[in-house]
């Protein structure tokens, strides 16, 4: 389905967001990058960035970083998420005991989802787009807690949130409001309409 004449790659480790690309029927290499989110986080924050800026900014960086050991024609694909309690940034829990902490702060409450996917051809960007899900989580139970927790375990140290909506983390909340792509990560609608504004897919 894709007809690229250049490279189109996920500058992502992310499983569930390759598997929404390779589920679109999209031929992409993998190329994971590290930079110092914190680092950039912290930036943003003392330029009174906000918090969808902040998520944008990040994903610039993966995409700038990503083309620095490709060509000029890559397409790349990048993507940031920041979840956003009352304009309070989470990060992904470092200990089990760090996401039961996240998950009793967010019980009961709604939290955003500031979600960016930018798409750069080598190192000149192209196209963005921020989408802000909300997700309201259901006054679970402490029994229901560490059951959750016993049953996930340290996969839970990868999901910001401490949470993954592909898996059991669903029973948590009581709704869901906005792109459910988006929620998991990489909102598919507007990348493939960016992608073909870009000739890199069948119009």
């Amino acid at each position: 389905m894709t007809t690229l004449s250049t490279s189109l790659i996920l500058a992502s480790g992310s499983f569930a967001r390759r598997v929404l690309l390779e589920e679109s029927g999209l031929t992409i290499q993998l190329r994971p990058v590290d930079i110092d989110e914190e680092s950039l986080r912290q930036t943003c924050e003392a330029e009174g960035k906000s918090l969808g800026e902040t998520a944008l900014t990040l994903a610039e960086a993966k995409a700038v970083r990503s083309a620095a050991s490709g060509k000029e024609t890559d397409l790349i694909i990048a993507a940031d998420q920041i979840l956003d309690l009352d304009g309070e940034a989470f990060a992904k829990p470092k200990t089990l005991e760090e996401a039961r902490n996240h998950l009793k702060r967010l019980r009961g409450r709604t939290h955003r989802l500031q979600t960016a996917v930018v798409l750069y051809r080598g190192t000149r960007k192209i196209w963005g787009n921020l989408a802000v899900p909300e997700l309201t989580m259901r006054l679970f139970s402490d029994m229901f807690l560490e059951a959750y927790l016993e049953r996930e375990g340290e996969t839970l140290l990868g999901c910001v949130g401490a949470y993954r909506l592909e898996g059991p983390g669903v029973q948590l909340f009581s709704s869901i409001c906005g792109d459910h792509d988006a929620v998991l990560g990489l909102q598919r609608l507007p990348l493939l309409e960016a992608l073909r504004v870009e000739n890199a897919l069948l119009t």
